[in-house]
Formats: C-alpha cells, structure tokens, sequence
C-alpha cells in the first residue's frame, strides 16, 4: 500500500476537526470543497490546504470548537 500524500494527510487532519464543527462527515466534506471562508479571503478548506496553510486553517477551526468564550 502506498503512503498518504502530505495533502492526503493534511485533508484528513482538517476533516477530522471540522466534523465537530460541521456535525457529521458529509457535512465536513462538502464545507471543505465548497464553501468560501471570509478570513481567509473567501477561499475553501480545500485551496488552503493545496496552499499549504493547513496550520491556519486548523487553529482557525479549534476557535470555532471554542465558541465565543474560546
């Protein structure tokens, strides 16, 4: 079996933190191919990783898991 890709690895490290935020896998997958993210300039989950700010995007997610008091 062929090793995971560092993009392969990154997507899912980011799928697995926006599951919680988004409340299931599906819902996790569609945001990081869909939607545009205002703080990042309105790109997706997906061209951030492909830019190599996974790091952003991870701390940008656990804010979110922390809510308002986080």
């Amino acid at each position: 079996m062929t090793e995971p890709s560092a993009i392969e690895e990154d997507t899912a490290a980011v799928l697995d933190a926006a599951e919680w935020v988004c409340g299931s896998r599906d819902q996790a997958r569609t945001w990081f191919h869909n939607e545009p993210i205002d703080v990042f300039d309105y790109q997706t989950a997906e061209q951030l990783v492909s830019a190599g700010r996974t790091n952003d995007l991870l701390r940008y997610l656990r804010s979110l898991e922390a809510g308002p008091a986080g």
